[in-house]
């Protein structure tokens, strides 16, 4: 972090450290890594980086611009890449009655995971997320969904916000997945890294491949809970119990950013 203008300095310090990014914060005199590094400045300042530095990669920030999604950038580019622009979003959620657990992936790659208490604010969180990667990309981002079946009168009402929200992109897949019993996976020290149960349940969910909603009836909903393969779920949750080693290590890969969610659905399910 290089910046001379206080306001932003105090803002971006606060959000770096509540999202656990290591940094370090330069003086105009200091010298500038020869490490690949990512400098974060304001786009008044640069003027001051008129060198050609080979491993530079400078992330600037616009009074205009939004703040939030400016540091949403600054995540995706510290826990998976620097890009002009990205490609997929993908959006893991798991409908509860009181609280939503929601896992966002960029990329392939893990981003963030949310707690959230009402429908509204999940669609208006996805709409941001959406907003954010977007704007200065010229290509439309692909956009996946996959819902947990759980609370499924509450879990259809998503889907049909989601539709409509988004009715006018083509590019877009929802899955339903089964995970009925899937309270009965135990992955107790992974848990710690998560604010709720409902978030580790949105990447469980995230591992599995699901029903794409084209292919269902959504109006016959009642007997959604019967196209399922029961034994395919009672198979994956022991599977997760049993690997104590294996499984547990791909979900820490996937929140440490070392492997991507296709490889690591890919794994599991072998």
């Amino acid at each position: 972090m290089l910046t001379e203008n206080l306001n932003f300095f105090y803002r971006l310090n606060k959000e770096l450290n509540r999202l656990n990014i290591e940094f370090k914060i330069l003086s105009r005199s200091s010298k500038i890594p020869e490490i690949s590094s990512l400098l974060l400045t304001t786009s008044g300042e640069i003027k001051n980086f008129r060198n050609n530095y080979k491993n530079l990669k400078i992330l600037a920030y616009n009074e205009s611009d939004n703040f939030e999604y400016y540091i949403l950038k600054v995540l995706a580019a510290y826990r998976i890449d620097y890009k002009e622009s990205y490609s997929d979003l993908i959006f893991s959620i798991d409908p509860g009655l009181k609280q939503i657990g929601l896992v966002v992936f960029l990329d392939d790659y893990y981003l963030f995971s949310h707690t959230i208490y009402n429908r509204t604010e999940l669609i208006d969180l996805i709409k941001s997320y959406i907003e954010c990667f977007q704007i200065n990309n010229p290509n439309i981002l692909d956009l996946t969904f996959k819902f947990g079946s759980g609370v499924i009168a509450l879990t259809l009402k998503l889907i049909e916000q989601i539709i409509d929200a988004f009715q006018s992109r083509n590019n877009m897949k929802i899955y339903l997945i089964d995970e009925s019993k899937s309270s009965k996976i135990r992955i107790q020290h992974i848990k710690k890294k998560f604010r709720t149960k409902h978030e580790l349940s949105a990447l469980i969910i995230a591992l599995r491949k699901g029903v794409d909603i084209n292919d269902l009836n959504l109006i016959e909903s009642s007997k959604l809970g019967k196209i399922y393969d029961s034994k395919q779920n009672e198979k994956f949750i022991k599977l997760v119990n049993e690997s104590t080693v294996e499984v547990k290590d791909i979900i820490e890969k996937i929140l440490n950013d070392k492997i991507s969610l296709s490889q690591s659905s890919r794994l599991i399910n072998k």
